[in-house]
Protein backbone atom coordinates (compact mmCIF):
# COMPACT_ATOMS: atom_id res chain seq x y z
CA UNK A 1 0.00 0.00 0.00
CA UNK A 2 1.08 3.42 -0.73
CA UNK A 3 2.08 5.88 1.89
CA UNK A 4 -0.87 8.56 0.61
CA UNK A 5 -3.02 5.21 2.53
CA UNK A 6 -1.50 5.49 6.20
CA UNK A 7 -1.72 9.37 5.74
CA UNK A 8 -5.06 9.69 5.18
CA UNK A 9 -5.73 6.68 8.32
CA UNK A 10 -3.58 9.23 10.79
CA UNK A 11 -5.69 12.08 9.47
CA UNK A 12 -9.22 10.56 10.05
CA UNK A 13 -7.70 9.38 13.35
CA UNK A 14 -7.13 13.04 14.36
CA UNK A 15 -10.31 14.29 13.11
CA UNK A 16 -11.97 11.73 15.76
CA UNK A 17 -10.42 13.86 18.51
CA UNK A 18 -8.98 17.24 17.00
CA UNK A 19 -7.22 19.69 19.16
CA UNK A 20 -5.91 23.02 17.97
CA UNK A 21 -2.67 24.13 20.08
CA UNK A 22 -0.14 26.59 20.11
CA UNK A 23 3.40 25.41 20.32
CA UNK A 24 5.57 27.61 22.17
CA UNK A 25 9.44 27.22 21.37
CA UNK A 26 12.65 27.93 23.07
CA UNK A 27 15.50 29.22 20.47
CA UNK A 28 19.15 30.12 21.21
CA UNK A 29 20.19 33.75 19.59
CA UNK A 30 23.51 34.61 19.54
CA UNK A 31 24.06 37.43 21.44
CA UNK A 32 27.01 39.38 20.03
CA UNK A 33 29.18 38.99 22.98
CA UNK A 34 30.58 35.35 22.17
CA UNK A 35 27.39 33.91 23.74
CA UNK A 36 23.45 33.43 23.37
CA UNK A 37 20.14 34.39 24.84
CA UNK A 38 16.92 32.36 24.40
CA UNK A 39 14.15 33.65 23.22
CA UNK A 40 10.74 32.17 22.73
CA UNK A 41 9.11 32.02 19.39
CA UNK A 42 4.84 31.19 19.28
CA UNK A 43 3.73 29.17 16.07
CA UNK A 44 1.03 28.45 14.16
CA UNK A 45 -1.52 26.66 16.00
CA UNK A 46 -1.38 22.89 15.14
CA UNK A 47 -4.61 20.31 14.91
CA UNK A 48 -3.48 17.08 16.85
CA UNK A 49 -4.67 14.56 18.80
CA UNK A 50 -3.93 13.58 22.60
CA UNK A 51 -4.53 10.23 24.08
CA UNK A 52 -3.89 8.47 27.32
CA UNK A 53 -1.51 5.02 26.49
CA UNK A 54 -0.78 2.51 29.46
CA UNK A 55 2.57 1.62 29.86
CA UNK A 56 3.56 -1.27 31.80
CA UNK A 57 6.84 -1.62 33.51
CA UNK A 58 7.68 -4.96 35.99
CA UNK A 59 10.47 -4.59 38.61
CA UNK A 60 12.49 -7.91 38.98
CA UNK A 61 13.56 -8.41 42.83
CA UNK A 62 14.35 -11.21 45.13
CA UNK A 63 10.56 -11.33 46.45
CA UNK A 64 8.95 -11.47 43.05
CA UNK A 65 8.28 -9.24 40.56
CA UNK A 66 6.42 -6.23 40.80
CA UNK A 67 4.25 -4.49 37.74
CA UNK A 68 3.51 -0.38 37.44
CA UNK A 69 0.88 0.42 35.46
CA UNK A 70 0.72 4.60 34.08
CA UNK A 71 -1.04 6.20 32.00
CA UNK A 72 1.48 8.21 29.68
CA UNK A 73 0.01 11.41 27.41
CA UNK A 74 0.48 10.94 23.91
CA UNK A 75 0.21 13.15 20.84
CA UNK A 76 -0.52 12.28 16.78
CA UNK A 77 0.30 14.64 14.58
CA UNK A 78 0.55 14.91 10.51
CA UNK A 79 3.87 14.26 9.30
CA UNK A 80 3.88 18.26 8.13
CA UNK A 81 3.29 19.41 11.24
CA UNK A 82 5.74 21.83 13.14
CA UNK A 83 6.52 20.13 16.46
CA UNK A 84 10.01 19.08 17.61
CA UNK A 85 11.57 17.97 21.55
CA UNK A 86 11.21 20.40 23.81
CA UNK A 87 8.43 22.06 22.50
CA UNK A 88 5.81 23.41 25.34
CA UNK A 89 1.86 24.11 24.97
CA UNK A 90 -0.97 24.21 26.88
CA UNK A 91 -4.18 22.26 27.16
CA UNK A 92 -7.29 21.84 29.09
CA UNK A 93 -5.16 23.61 32.11
CA UNK A 94 -2.48 21.54 31.84
CA UNK A 95 0.76 22.48 30.18
CA UNK A 96 2.71 20.24 28.24
CA UNK A 97 6.54 19.66 27.05
CA UNK A 98 7.28 17.14 23.80
CA UNK A 99 9.42 14.35 25.72
CA UNK A 100 10.03 12.21 23.01
CA UNK A 101 9.32 12.77 19.33
CA UNK A 102 9.04 9.78 16.93
CA UNK A 103 8.99 10.67 12.73
CA UNK A 104 7.11 7.23 11.27
CA UNK A 105 8.55 7.35 7.64
CA UNK A 106 7.28 10.48 6.87
CA UNK A 107 3.63 9.31 7.49
CA UNK A 108 2.83 10.83 11.07
CA UNK A 109 4.52 12.18 14.00
CA UNK A 110 3.73 10.23 17.60
CA UNK A 111 5.36 11.88 20.50
CA UNK A 112 5.12 11.08 24.30
CA UNK A 113 4.26 13.95 26.93
CA UNK A 114 5.47 14.97 30.32
CA UNK A 115 3.03 17.59 32.65
CA UNK A 116 4.73 20.54 33.98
Amino acid sequence: MSDRYYKKYVEKMINTNPISIVVTRKKKVDDGYEGYKEIKIILQEQVVTIYNKKRQRHTIADKGITYYVQNVPKLLATSDADIKEGDIFEHRGKTFRVAFLDDYLGICKQAELEVI
